[in-house]
Order: structure tokens, then sequence, then C-alpha cells
């Protein structure tokens, strides 16, 4: 059973004053990382619980960060994560994580639970569209320390942000992919109806066809979950096609993976028969066989970085970082190969050569 608390035992097995105790305890922005982390093993050693909330109450202010991400089972967002905990552990906050699973109710009913918590910032994998005229009024109001990842807010918003311009990483990769030779190239993309990051990856790749000339078929958009058996079940539908794409861009290294699979499943060799190129730049993407072209994008900074802005004073300004993303060719994406694809397709290439 927990004990009452003994500051004076705590800095006496430490080797510290009581005020030093207190500080670390009450006010660890006003200690070095050092000292509170010493102070917090003795606490723990010697079996004590501190009521970070009773303390919380008496100086008016919370130290509770809410952290809300699509789902937690993905090494991508597990990063950004790692980043918020390594800030907010330093600053002295806690940190409460809840997984939308891309669904709205889920995503409103977080970010309420959250606000009853009385939580001094809020980090957010972007919104969803109806979610966001809500969001912006309780900013302005000044209800927490609003910070949105992976995706820039409206500007009207005045909400803080850390992320990429997932429509131009986009464009890039689509490029990639036209530059090598492709003209029917099909992509598997989120739920970018309800999600603006997802939007803006569909966007850029619209915006790489129409530079090169290219029409835009509905036909070649799949919008799926962002999952193996998803990205796995899209690729099955592309290659059903009857004038099928020689290369596909998902918009998530999961998705690629599943794609990966699909491919292989039939008998396909990538690069040879079908280009799949992916985004993300997840860990296990470069052992894939063969490993898998990316966008690269820190996820890991990203999570620093809004934590830094997080943890800030209630009322501070905004603060932004629209953060570089590289691509990553590997193996995966080749040239066209237009003896690996309909008829159709091979005279499209021809026409596009002459």
């Amino acid at each position: 059973m927990a004990k009452k608390l003994n500051m004076r035992e705590i800095a006496r097995s430490a080797n510290v004053s009581v005020a030093t105790v207190s500080r670390a305890l009450r006010n660890p922005e006003q200690v070095s990382p050092k000292t509170v982390a010493k102070v917090r093993k003795e606490v723990e050693a010697l079996g004590y619980v501190y009521n970070v909330t009773a303390r919380d109450i008496l100086k008016g202010r919370s130290t509770i960060i809410g952290l809300l991400v699509p789902t937690s089972s993905s090494t991508l967002f597990g990063e950004t994560i790692h980043g918020v905990q390594e800030v907010t552990t330093e600053a002295g906050f806690s940190v409460i994580q809840g997984s939308t699973r891309y669904e709205e109710a889920n995503e409103a009913a977080l970010i309420e639970s959250m606000l009853e918590r009385r939580v001094h910032g809020m980090i957010l994998t972007g919104v969803t569209f109806r979610n966001e005229e809500r969001l912006r009024k309780m900013a302005k109001d000044q209800w927490s320390r609003f910070v949105m990842v992976w995706e820039k807010p409206r500007a009207d918003m005045g909400i803080s942000y850390v992320g990429i311009d997932n429509r131009c990483a986009a464009q890039r990769m689509t490029h990639h992919l036209i530059e090598l030779g492709h003209r029917r190239i099909g992509i598997i993309v989120g739920p970018y109806s309800r999600t603006a990051r997802v939007k803006h990856r569909l966007e850029g790749y619209r915006d790489a066809l129409e530079d090169a000339g290219i029409a835009f078929d509905p036909e070649l958009v799949m919008e799926r979950r962002p999952d193996l058996l998803e990205g796995r079940e899209a690729m099955d539908m592309l290659m059903n096609l009857e004038d099928r794409p020689s290369a596909v861009f998902a918009a998530s290294d999961l998705f690629a993976i599943g794609a990966l699979k699909a491919a292989k499943q039939r008998g396909m060799s990538v690069p040879e028969d079908v280009s799949i190129a992916g985004f993300d730049d997840m860990n296990f993407g470069a052992y894939q066989d063969p490993p898998i072209t990316t966008v690269k994008v820190d996820a890991y900074r990203i999570g620093k970085l809004a934590a830094e802005i997080a943890v800030e004073p209630i009322g501070t300004p905004e603060r932004s970082y629209c953060l570089d993303c590289d691509l990553i060719i590997r193996g995966s994406t080749g040239p066209y190969n237009p003896k690996t694809t309909t008829n159709k397709l091979a005279k499209i290439w021809e026409d596009k050569s002459k």
C-alpha cells in the first residue's frame, strides 16, 4: 500500500534539500531533469505515491497532455508517440493517449473526454472534416494548447501544427513513377473523404497526372483503411481491371506491403510486372523483397516538436513547422515494361513516346 508522502525522508535518501524535493515534484520545470529523475526514483523506492492531481488543482493548471492517433498499432505513429513522451517526461507532464480508429465519432468522444480532464495541451493527428469547426472554436476560446500533427490545419483555425506537405510529397512520388515511363498509375489511399492529410495525398497524385497530361481515372483510385489486408485486397482489385495499371502508388507503407503480397500471390514480379511505391518509410519497408520505394517522414521529430509546443503556457502564440520529406528509391519501382501489360496500355506508351 502506498504511504503518505514524506519529503524529509525523500530529501535524505536523495541527498538534496527538502525545498529541492518540493520543486522537483510540484514545479519540475524549475529543477534539472537529472535531479527530477533522482527524486522520483527515491519516491518510488520508498513506496510513496505523489498525488499529481491534487498538485494540479492547487496550482490551478494541468500537467497532462492528451494525444490522439488513428491507431497505436502502427510503428509510424509509435515513433511520434516516443517523441512526445521524451519531451513531456522531461517537462514534468504526463500523457493520456487515445486511438480514433479513423472514426469521426470516436474522435469527437475522445476530444470531449480529454477536455473534461482539463488537459493542458492536446496533440491531434489531424481531425475529420466534421470536427474541424468545433476544434477551431475551442482553440479560439483557449480551452487547451492544441497542436495538429501530420497535416496542416486550415489557416483560420489558429492551431499550431507540425507536419509535412502531404500534397507535395505525393506529387513527387507520382512524378517518380511517371519518369519511369508509367502512364496508367493506380493509387491505394486512406479515407480521403474524411481526413485532410489523406485528401491532400490524393490531390498530389492528381496534380502529377495533370502535369504530365495524363487523364485522371477514378477507376484507379482505391479508398481503404490503412491496413495490410486492405492493401492486398485493393491491389487485387486493381490487377483485376481489364486495363490494369503498370504501377501502384500506395499512400501508406502498410498498403504497399499488402499490395506486394497480392502481386506475389499472383505470380507477378515486382517491379518487372508492376511497380509499387509506398509512403511513410516504416522501418520494416526496407526489409521487404524487394525493398519498398517510399516517402521518408521523420515521425519521431514530429512528436518531439509537437510536444514542445503542447507544454507551453496556454495563450502562447501558435507555432508551426513544415518538415522536409525525401523520396527513398528502392527496388520496388522500375521502368515501365510494355510486355507485361495489356495491349491498350502498350499503345498508350507508344503514343506518349512519339
